[in-house]
Order: structure tokens, then sequence, then C-alpha cells
């Protein structure tokens, strides 16, 4: 038996014609998995459209939508990523200054690229299809060539990747860790891509999807409405990046580029809850359930039917009544006059036939649907608005329930502050490579007090804003997203954060400790509660003050102390010395007297 042997390409337009063949062939794989998996349906049944599903009872009953998938969803997304997180940054082989000055630069430039309306968007891919996609990057918009490259403006992304659009090669089975390349689409508009690219300039482009196939063959100037469907290759094995177009099957649409010095991974993230085993791509959440959702609409179009059909039904006398009445009749017309044509009474013609009852099944069955659906889904009805039944219908019943959707939320939101942290490792990463200029970013909302305290006069408490050098900031340091600081406080979770503080104060000292203050202070920054924050501060100002007054009184009734003490050894100084002052003359009194009784002379009697 003879085997063909294949030469690897040797040319660049043979190694371009490989590329957009592995390209096109990794697309036809996501594409068929999008069918399989179901993620295009459960897209369209989020929109609320369920005709695909239910086209075989067109015409015997009407369906009405139940999308359980919207709300599940949206609830998701509420309970999961309610606030802007907060980025704290960890000095591993850097300076406390610099770690502070990457906190102020990573949270600023969070809100100033608007990463959390990205990563909203990546909620519902992950909810939907089972993967959500993130880049991040620099791409600096230049102008002119060679020695008269100029830099126009630098420009920082960080932002979602539709599902769509990214490929790898087949066989990776954990992407983007063991991949050997991915391929990112990118959608522009063919005369932008011309001007840009000189490769380009007999690419045909193809129609926009976006743009109705009649309004495209009816419009004069078609090119306007083409686009270029371009390609960008990473490749973990030489480290280059490729451009390819479709419609450009043996060429570049750019020359290869080096992978920036200081990225060793995928500029890709990919952000999911449930692994599907054996699979590169996750499982969706609402695949488990959705079969549950649509059978609940059957049984209820069921219910509704049943209830039209018997409002309706009479038996009438042949020819009591014309055709036309009838179908006024049949159509419920308001006002409608429907002539009785027949002979005798009118009751004699016309019987309405008894209603039917709905049957208690229906119920029943509705109910144990629902059941299983939160047994799969894991979220109960009041998270998404709605009424939890439970048998006794208690507070202490529904309070177990939370109780137990409340493992899954947390793994959930563990997930997405990893996924978090991600991301701002990769701007970290992107920022400490591009940062060769001054920078001067504004804070907006409240900063720690750490913070502030380690900027020293790097912030204007005027302005609010922090000047940034890159001698500041040099060294490595660790990211990390602080926990719970993405969801809402509502009243419940600021009950149990004042229930914490004021046990922590109760058990603390009279003269309170540094680690309780640390302790408390920890707490409120992690919750942000203002008010609490503010009094805490004052409670701790008053105290101290209060022990610098005890301690400049103690000091004052020292001196004073001090000084009696002083004055008395002084007084019994005086009081010794005159003493010994009135002894030696009482002495000389005595000898002198002695001296003139004997005869002594000089010495009086």
């Amino acid at each position: 038996m003879a085997y063909e042997t294949l030469e690897k390409p040797k040319t660049e337009s043979e190694k371009a014609s490989l590329w957009m063949d592995r390209v096109t062939v990794a697309k036809k794989s996501m594409e068929d998995w999008a069918t399989e998996s179901g993620a295009e349906r459960f897209i369209e049944e989020y929109n609320g459209k369920f005709s695909v599903f239910f086209q075989g009872l067109k015409g015997r009953i009407t369906v009405p939508p139940i999308n359980k998938i919207f709300a599940y969803v949206q609830s998701d997304l509420a309970s999961t990523y309610n606030r802007d997180p907060w980025i704290s940054v960890n000095p591993k082989a850097g300076t406390v200054l610099g770690a502070k000055l990457w906190e102020v630069l990573l949270n600023y430039d969070w809100r100033e690229l608007k990463v959390k309306e990205e990563v909203e968007s990546e909620i519902i891919d992950k909810d939907l299809v089972g993967d959500g996609f993130h880049k991040t990057g620099y791409a600096p918009e230049t102008e002119g060539s060679g020695e008269t490259l100029k830099i126009k403006r630098e420009r920082f992304y960080s932002m979602r990747v539709d599902w769509r659009d990214l490929v790898w090669n087949l066989g990776a089975k954990n992407p983007p860790k063991d991949c050997q390349w991915m391929a990112q689409r990118i959608v522009r508009p063919l005369e932008e891509v011309r001007k840009k690219y000189p490769a380009a300039k007999k690419l045909e482009g193809v129609q926009s999807s976006e743009v109705d196939k009649k309004a495209y063959e009816n419009a004069l100037y078609k090119d306007d409405l083409k686009v270029a469907v371009m390609w960008e290759v990473w490749d973990a094995q030489s480290m280059q990046i490729y451009l390819l177009a479709e419609g450009l099957q043996d060429k570049y649409l750019d020359k290869p580029k080096p992978w920036p010095d200081y990225m060793d991974e995928f500029p890709f993230l990919m952000y999911w809850d449930y692994a599907a085993p054996g699979k590169p791509r996750h499982m969706s959440a609402i695949a488990p359930w959705e079969h549950q959702v649509l059978e609940e609409m059957v049984i209820l179009a069921s219910a509704v039917n049943h209830v039209k059909r018997w409002n309706r039904q009479m038996i009438v006398t042949h020819g009591s009544i014309s055709s036309d009445a009838l179908d006024k009749y049949e159509r419920g017309d308001d006002g409608a006059i429907i002539e009785n044509t027949g002979s005798g009474k009118l009751d004699e013609n016309v019987k309405i036939l008894d209603y039917g009852q709905l049957p208690t099944d229906f119920y029943l069955i509705l109910d144990r649907i629902g059941a299983i659906q939160r047994d799969v889904n894991g979220q109960p009805e009041f998270l998404r608005g709605g009424i939890t039944r439970t048998p006794s219908r208690t507070i202490g019943e529904l309070q177990e329930v939370k109780e137990g959707a409340k493992g899954r939320q947390d793994r959930k939101i563990d997930r997405l502050e990893t996924h978090l942290e991600n991301i701002a490792r990769h701007m970290l990463a992107n920022r400490k490579a591009n940062f060769d200029f001054e920078e001067v970013v504004k804070i907006t909302g409240e900063a720690p007090e750490e913070v502030i305290k380690a900027l020293g006069n790097l912030f204007d408490p005027m302005t609010q804003t922090v000047r940034i050098r890159p001698e500041d900031i040099l060294g490595e340091y660790d990211v990390e997203i602080k926990a719970g600081s993405t969801l809402p406080l509502d009243k419940e979770t600021k009950m149990k954060v004042l229930e914490i503080v004021l046990q922590s104060l109760a058990s603390a000292p009279p003269g309170g400790s540094p680690l309780m203050d640390a302790t408390i202070e920890e707490i409120l920054d992690g919750f942000d509660i203002k008010k609490l924050k503010q009094a805490y501060a004052e409670e701790r100002q008053m105290r101290m003050e209060e022990m610098k007054r005890k301690s400049q009184e103690v000091g004052a009734d020292e001196v004073k102390a001090r000084s009696q003490a002083a004055k008395n050894m002084a007084s019994a100084e005086k009081i010794a010395t005159d003493s010994d002052l009135a002894m030696a003359t009482t002495i000389k009194d005595l000898v002198e007297g002695e001296g003139q009784a004997n005869g002594v002379p000089g010495v009086r009697k």
C-alpha cells in the first residue's frame, strides 16, 4: 500500500493558505456545535421566540410563551454582578506605594473602559451558550512609517468577544490553556480595510449580515454595505500573529507580527460555570431544564384551549341559524345580531353545552414541573421577583429555601470574581509594558483611606487626581478582587454587617485595640457603608482625643505633684539647715560659757 507524503508549506503564500484552511475547518466545527448544543436556540428563546420548537403544533393549538429563560438570565445577572468591583493590588516584588498607585490606576481604567458593560454581556453569553470570552490589549494608532512613524493615540482596550468570533485548533480540551493557536473574527467596513491594508485593494468583501437581502439588491452603492471578514490568528508555537481575510486565500492581509514580549499566554479569557466532560466548550445553564419550560408551555396551552373550547360549544337545530350568523358567533363579534330562522322557541333550537371544569391534574402537573425546574437551576422564584410556595407558608421555610440556593450562587460569584481577577491581571500587564509617559488619573468613587495615605503628596485632594510616574510603579504585583464587592448592598446584608460591627465593638477593650479597629475597618470597606464608616472614623477620632486629653491631664498632675514634692523637699532641707544652724549656735554658746568659768582668756563666762 502506498501513502502520499504531504510536504509542509514553504512559501508565504502556502502558509497563508494553510492558516485559512485551519480557520475555515475550526469555524465549521464551531457552527456545528452551536446547532447541536442548542446555543442558537437558547438565544432565540431568550428573545421570546419559541416558534421553532412549536412548529408542529401550528394550526392546532396556540402556545403562550412562558419566558422563564429570560427571567433566569436577568436574575442571575442582577444577583451576580451589581456593582463595579474594587481591584486590590498587593506588592509581590514591588513597593506598597506602587501597589496603591496600581489600585488607583486599575480601578480608574475599569470605569473609563466601561468593563462592567462588557462583563454583563459575558454573563449573558455564559448562561445561554456556556462560555463568555474577554480580550484585553494595547492598540496604538499610528501614522507614517519607518523613521517618520508616530503614535497618534494610545488605546488600551478590555472588551467582550462574541463566542461566534473565536475559534481554535481541533483537539484542544481545555482552551485557552492547551490551544496551539486561537483566531478571532473581526468584521470591518470594506472601504476602511482597503485603505488601511494595501493587500486588500482587490478584496471583494461580503454583504453585511445586518442588511436585508432585498435592501442590499436594491441599493445603488453596494460597496458601502459590504464588509471585510478578517481573522486575527495567535500562534503559540511560532509566537506570531497573522492577519487573514476571507477572500484572500493565498496571502496575508498584513505582515506577521511577534507576540508582545510581556505576554506568555493568549489574550483571550474564557468564563464559564458548568463544565461538559470531554468537551472543549462548556454547557449552557439553560440546557438541563429547557424541556421542562417547553412542556410547561404545552400544558398551559392545553388548559387555555380547554377553557376556550368548552366556552364556545353548543348544539343548534339544523337550519335554525344561518351560516353567516354562526360565523359571527364563532368569532365572538361584539354587538353581533344573530337571527334565529327556525320554527319554535329559541331554547328548543339552541343548547349551550355545560362548561367543563378544568381538571385539577393540570395544576398538580404545573407545580411539579416548576419544582423540577427549581431543583435543576437552583433559582427560587423570589429571586426573580415571583412567589415561592412552601407547605406551611412561613418565613422560616422561605429562609431555608434561600439558604439552599446560596451555595450555588456563592459558587457563581466566586467564578465571576476569578474571571474579573484574570481581566485585571491582563490589564495590569498591558499597562506596565506600555507605561512610558506621565499619567494623571482621577479617582472615581471613594478610595479607601489607606490608599490615600499611601499616595501621600502624589494625591491632590482638591482635584481628586493622582499623578503617576513610571518609576513609582516598578516591580511585580498580585491582583485580586475584594470579595463581595460586586454584590448589591441590600437591607439584609447591611443588618448583618451592623450586627458584626456591634458585636466587635462590644467585645473590644475600653480603649480599643489596633486589631479590632483594623477588623472593623476591613468589614466596612468591603461593604462600603459610607455613613457607618464616617461615624466609626469620628468615633475613633473622639476616642483618640479623649485619650490625649486624659494623658495631658495625667501629665499635668504629675508635673504638679513633682513640683509640690520639690517644694516640700526644699522646705524640709531649709528646716534641716535652720535646725543645724540653731544647734551650732547653741553648742557655741555652751562652749564659750564653760571657758570663761575656767579662766580661759578670750572666753566669756
